[in-house]
């Protein structure tokens, strides 16, 4: 009975508290973006960008959420079957990853603040280049939860048969992070060309 219990406590703990990370991870990220806007200009102007770029803020927030929630999903798995350094390096990188994910996708706000600092050239540039950094974000999301996810296939964080990882599983995250790359980088630079 105690073992059963122990099982449905790792069970709920191995879902929950990554889910639980990744909507307070995407909470925060749209609560800075509310808040750089609103500070810089007004709450309506916050809510009218919103209402103008919604796509790219919500696949921004759903993106960073779910690399929060499977970096807390491999961090737990870890910390559960007592490894420790196993694949820390790797972690330690989509972890960077997804903080650079975040730096992106609000660097293009930082023209909000340079008129204030009296930088108007500056400003011109992040104008031009905001649709990049943007990009960027959203790139940079998806290599990150395309790399946590190999780092889960790599080391069998995940329980062969069952739930939504035995699904996606079937796929080599190898190749598709290899793929994601490619792919990434040609975006990357036909949105740098666009914005030339």
């Amino acid at each position: 009975m105690l073992k059963e219990s122990q099982k449905e406590y790792k069970s709920l703990h191995l879902i929950g508290k990554p889910v639980l990370w990744g909507i307070i991870a995407g909470t925060l990220l749209l609560l800075v973006y509310f808040s750089v806007l609103t500070f810089a200009n007004s709450l309506r102007h916050a809510v009218e960008q919103f209402k103008e770029m919604w796509y790219w803020v919500v696949l921004l927030v759903a993106g960073f959420g779910t690399q929060a929630g499977l970096y807390t999903y491999i961090r737990t798995v870890f910390r559960l079957r007592k490894e420790s350094g196993i694949a820390a390096s790797t972690v330690a990188a989509a972890g960077g990853i997804s903080t650079t994910s975040m730096i992106a996708c609000c660097a293009h706000h930082v023209t909000d603040f340079l008129p204030v600092l009296g930088i108007s050239a500056a400003m011109i540039f992040f104008n031009q280049f905001q649709n990049l950094f943007i990009i960027t974000g959203v790139l940079s999301n998806v290599i990150g939860i395309n790399l946590m996810l190999k780092i889960i296939q790599e080391h069998n964080l995940y329980q062969k048969g069952t739930g939504v990882f035995s699904v996606i599983m079937e796929i080599n995250m190898k190749k598709t992070l290899y793929v994601t790359g490619i792919f990434s980088v040609f975006a990357f630079l036909a949105t740098l060309y666009i914005s030339l």
